[in-house]
């Protein structure tokens, strides 16, 4: 099924599944950054994956994405700085962290860590991120990179659960149904205004 044909009315629980979370596990691959895309709980579910990769030595640089100011617990900052701040706690080297503090949403995201990627370590000599992000965000934050991100660089997927829109729970809830159909349509909206390509499903 391409996801250009794809209707609401045929996005039944099976659809949504497939679409946001088939072939998308972490293989485990090292690469040369890890990139953290921006949410208000990326500290909470996202950081700590990356981290994670990052003291098992799958990458030596972590870029944390998002320019969006929310108003944390700690005061108001930009979900970059506070993502910062957390990976400084976790004791990551500040040498070893990246930051784009501009995007203010996912395929900004993306766009914004080319730039960044090309001022702190040259584009050309980057062959492969570990793209992180919540799981059910996965799907389209892949998509989007893939595309815009040049041949040469390989993306691989490195997903965080968060609580409620896992694999094997997001049906058991309200919130998390409203959450993966809201995403789904999302993708598919994505690729009929054409921000990204057709896919099969």
């Amino acid at each position: 099924m391409w996801v250009s044909q794809i209707t609401e009315n045929e996005l039944t629980d099976r659809v949504i599944d497939r679409l946001l979370f088939d072939g998308l596990n972490d293989d485990g691959k090292s690469a040369d950054c890890i990139i953290v895309l921006g949410s208000i709980k990326a500290v909470k579910y996202r950081v700590p994956v990356a981290i994670k990769a990052f003291f098992e030595g799958r990458a030596e640089k972590v870029m944390l994405c998002g320019g969006k100011t929310r108003n944390f617990p700690d005061g108001n900052m930009t979900e970059a700085e506070r993502m910062y701040e957390k990976a400084l706690e976790l004791g990551v080297p500040k040498t070893s962290i990246i930051l784009e503090n501009n995007s203010q949403n996912t395929t900004e995201n993306i766009l914004c860590s080319l730039l960044e990627l090309q001022r702190s370590m040259g584009l050309n000599k980057v062959k492969s991120v570990l793209l992180v992000t919540a799981t059910f965000h996965m799907r389209r934050s892949l998509q989007i990179a893939t595309y815009l991100f040049p041949p040469h660089i390989s993306v691989y997927p490195c997903p965080a659960d968060d609580t409620t829109t896992k694999r094997d729970n997001w049906l058991n809830s309200k919130e998390g149904i409203d959450r993966a159909k809201t995403e789904a349509l999302k993708i598919v909206r994505y690729v009929t205004d054409g921000i990204i390509p057709d896919f099969e499903i």
